[in-house]
């Protein structure tokens, strides 16, 4: 999940750089933003796919009836979400509701279909968003211009929470709520309470 997240920041980059924000990369791929892109989309995703399981102590266990499917469902759910992003992009949207839209409809499908995945989708959610705005909050600090310098603070981001664009709080909340639940739906797990361990 971490190698497919990090592979899709590069190539959902392009649109947000002509109309989102314009940062400064180390090390630039053309069009298709930088490696710290890769290197962001990598930790984030890895850490919203294991972070419900890690904080609330479970497991995964395969459910009956159900064989291993990732590797087959991957690429005609990869190419069904990079649609529901580029098209309205494509339609004028701008990047950062592309964005939220195609959020929204991958988590909606999922939790329609597997309604024990929706507390995995909000807690993935919530605890992105919140690294993000930790992350912010101690960026600010240190480089307190980088939102006039790098964002363009227009339609959603012409709203700000102490400073933050709210365009990054939503697209957090967005991201770890469609890719938390991901990995579990298309193996077919579900979760189940780790045992305690026991002295003896």
């Amino acid at each position: 999940m971490s190698i497919i997240g990090g592979l899709l920041a590069i190539l959902f980059a392009p649109p947000f750089l002509h109309d989102y924000w314009h940062p400064t990369y180390t090390l630039p791929l053309w069009s298709f933003g930088g490696i710290e892109d890769f290197i962001y989309g990598f930790f984030i995703v890895g850490i919203a796919s294991v972070v419900y399981e890690e904080l609330f102590g479970k497991k995964f266990v395969k459910r009956k009836g159900r064989k291993k499917s990732f590797s087959r469902f991957v690429l005609p759910a990869l190419a069904l979400y990079g649609l529901a992003f580029y098209l309205p992009v494509y339609l004028g949207l701008p990047s950062i509701y592309a964005a939220l839209f195609s959020f929204a409809v991958l988590a909606s499908v999922i939790v329609s279909i597997r309604h024990d995945l929706l507390m995995d989708a909000l807690v993935s959610g919530l605890v992105v968003g919140s690294l993000t705005l930790l992350g912010f909050i101690l960026f600010l600090k240190i480089y307190p211009a980088v939102v006039n310098r790098f964002w363009d603070l227009d339609g959603v981001n012409s709203f700000s929470f102490i400073g933050i664009p709210l365009g990054e709080l939503l697209w957090a909340f967005g991201l770890g709520a469609a890719s938390g639940p991901v990995y579990e739906f298309f193996v077919g797990q579900r979760f189940q309470k780790r045992p305690s361990k026991t002295r003896t």
